[in-house]
């Protein structure tokens, strides 16, 4: 009975974990990002959103780290995952982040510190900078992202764009 309430939890979490908050705050990052570099605002999409929470539920039912989707429809898709638990009189507890989409957002945001104006590469050796050149990418217009998490407590974050970008051989802005 103990583990049918427990799964109910998660399942509970899995789906009502998004606040307008949050949604907010990681559009606001995205389009802070944008404005450094001379790019307009993206728009939030519900659609996007959607595609986003379904694959952030396939993530999190799976829960074998982060894989890209092989989902098309020309939209560009970006992933994250935190775990945080803390243990206490040998009781381990979740905590949970209230603004996953955020946290998310900042740290894709983050790679620009390793990130050189250039040409889209394909696959290097240097450090990974496409989480923020598809945050900045300027034809991309819209940004659906949405959260899971898993039974384990890992927070799978994915971000739908479009249209998509990072086109190797081509500037992102």
């Amino acid at each position: 009975m103990r583990f049918l309430a427990l799964m109910s939890f998660f399942l509970f979490i899995s789906t009502n974990n998004q606040t307008n908050t949050d949604v907010e705050k990681s559009l606001q990052v995205h389009n802070s990002a944008r404005a450094e570099v001379g790019v307009s605002d993206l728009m939030w999409s519900k659609e996007l959103e959607k595609d986003a929470k379904n694959y952030a539920e396939i993530l999190a039912y799976k829960d074998s780290g982060l894989q890209h989707s092989k989902f098309g429809n020309d939209q560009g898709e970006n992933l994250s995952s935190f775990f945080k638990s803390s243990t206490k009189n040998g009781v381990e507890s979740f905590i949970f982040s209230k603004t996953p989409l955020t946290d998310a957002s900042i740290g894709w945001y983050e790679e620009i510190k390793d990130y050189r104006y250039s040409k889209v590469q394909g696959r290097s050796t240097g450090p990974v900078v496409g989480h923020y050149t598809q945050m900045v990418w300027k034809n991309t217009t819209h940004v659906g992202i949405a959260s899971a998490i898993s039974k384990t407590g890992v927070v799978y974050v994915v971000a739908r764009y479009y249209p998509a970008g990072n086109y190797i051989g081509e500037y992102p802005y």
